[in-house]
């Protein structure tokens, strides 16, 4: 089931404009294909993040779309949500995996190739996150920019799905997910586009056609 849903994961923040508006973006996004929501927030207090969170569980919860909860353990914990996904600088996969308990999910992001083979011994995650696959502007610190031929000796050689992440759009998904991963994470190729539940739909379309390299 987890392989389905990371399909295609939307990446949220807590927004600068209207929680309102922001939210039917999200509704929008899922209207169209969107199979997980990820809430990736750098900036904010964690009692804003915690808040933001439950609002963002509430408005999922009806579709059955899983959340992840970026870097914070506890918030997710305290959500009940679906899983978190942790940095390299967060918390240890296996206190988190304590903290969590046997059934939510944990992904951890792979920036090199010692990041790769230091998750294949881990037991407790349950996927791993490419980063990044191409240039993004919301990953400026990446160690790596994987590409088409780093995302295949990623997926060929990890013990567990993969997710690419960074700079996914319409244009690199098809190949992108030629390269055997079990899902794409974006932001702007839904969030920049005039209609999300539109962009959300065209990335599925291109994530369902027969892939070629």
């Amino acid at each position: 089931m987890i392989n389905k849903n990371l399909q295609l994961c939307l990446v949220t923040h807590i927004p600068d404009t209207s929680i309102e508006v922001y939210q039917q973006f999200i509704l929008d996004a899922i209207a169209g294909g969107v199979t997980l929501i990820q809430l990736r927030e750098k900036k904010a207090s964690l009692t804003d993040i915690y808040a933001f969170a439950i609002a963002l569980k509430a408005l999922i919860t009806p579709f059955s779309i899983p959340l992840i909860i970026n870097d914070h353990v506890a918030i997710a914990k305290a959500v009940d949500a679906t899983g978190v996904h942790l940095g390299q600088t967060d918390i240890n996969p296996l206190e988190a995996r304590a903290i969590l308990g046997p059934d939510k999910w944990i992904g951890l992001s792979v920036e090199t190739l010692e990041d790769l083979a230091v998750s294949n011994q881990l037991t407790c995650i349950d996927y791993i996150g490419a980063s990044a696959v191409f240039p993004s502007h919301t990953k400026p610190d990446c160690k790596t920019i994987w590409g088409i031929e780093g995302l295949k000796h990623i997926s060929t050689h990890s013990t567990h799905p993969v997710v690419a992440i960074g700079g996914i759009s319409q244009q690199n998904i098809q190949q992108t997910m030629a390269c055997g991963v079990s899902g794409v994470a974006v932001i702007g190729a839904i969030y920049d586009q005039p209609n999300a539940r539109i962009a959300a739909m065209e990335l599925t379309r291109e994530i369902q056609r027969k892939p070629h390299v």
